[in-house]
């Protein structure tokens, strides 16, 4: 990847507010989840496992940096939702089967599309 691109892509998430790297890091989980799908259908293990790999991370991110205490029962339904998209990756991973991924990407595509709708009303 050229210099350029990432100068650009470090820029976009520094200058962003805080729900719009949310956003960002659920495109992100999404896109490493769908190119994930296109590996399995290609044969490709080896990238279908970085792709599947970056997607888990970002998810795992997600879930460690919920703040339990400014909203217990949000943060109880995004952890159980963050679990389980982790789970369907994990069990896509083993049994290499992309419909797997379909659900969990329906779950995240959901939160960013909440996420997204905030984000478009702040400053």
């Amino acid at each position: 990847m050229s210099f350029g691109i990432n100068q650009y892509r470090s820029a976009r998430v520094q200058t962003a507010s805080p729900v719009g790297v949310l956003v960002q890091l659920y495109d992100g989980a999404i896109r490493f989840m769908r190119e994930a799908c296109k590996h399995m259908d290609e044969s490709d293990i080896a990238n279908k496992g970085v792709k599947l790999s970056k997607a888990h991370r970002i998810v795992t991110e997600l879930q460690a940096t919920l703040d339990k205490d400014k909203a217990p029962e949000l943060c109880d339904q995004l952890d159980s939702l963050y679990d389980f998209v982790l789970h369907q990756i994990t069990e896509a991973n083993i049994k290499n089967d992309p419909t797997m991924i379909d659900p969990a990407i329906n779950v995240l595509a959901t939160l960013r599309g909440a996420w997204g709708e905030i984000a478009e009303t702040q400053p």
